[in-house]
């Protein structure tokens, strides 16, 4: 049940840290890395979504935790606000949502790797 959820958390963190490469090189002078950063933030939003589809059967029917949907969820609520904030040109709350992005987009990704105990049958 948690393979499909481990490797769609994977790619999100994947692409969420490539957000951070992309500006880097964009502040260092490459000014073509702009629009890869704002292409890549699509996919990691796409992947944030599939992340959060592959973390339904872990729910129902797999019997484990809720909140890996809602945290998947969240986490795309909250790039959708960043993509506004960076088109505003809002950097003062761009970059430290785009940090707290990247750290829970990469805490997800361990935890879906984690050992997980089945769920006893009968039990809720």
């Amino acid at each position: 049940m948690y393979w499909p959820f481990r490797v769609t958390t994977i790619a999100a963190a994947v692409l969420l840290f490539d957000q951070a490469v992309f500006a880097g090189q964009f502040l260092a002078g490459t000014f073509p890395a702009l629009h890869t950063h704002r292409e890549n933030a699509t996919f990691a939003g796409i992947a944030v979504l599939l992340a959060a589809v592959a973390a339904i059967p872990i729910r129902w029917p797999g019997r484990g935790p809720w909140w890996p949907i809602a945290a998947c969820l969240g986490l795309l609520g909250a790039i959708a606000v960043q993509i506004v904030l960076g088109f505003s040109r809002a950097l003062a709350l761009h970059i430290p949502l785009g940090v707290s992005i990247i750290v829970a987009g990469v805490a997800l990704a361990v935890w879906a790797w984690r050992p997980h105990r089945m769920p006893v049958a009968g039990r809720r």
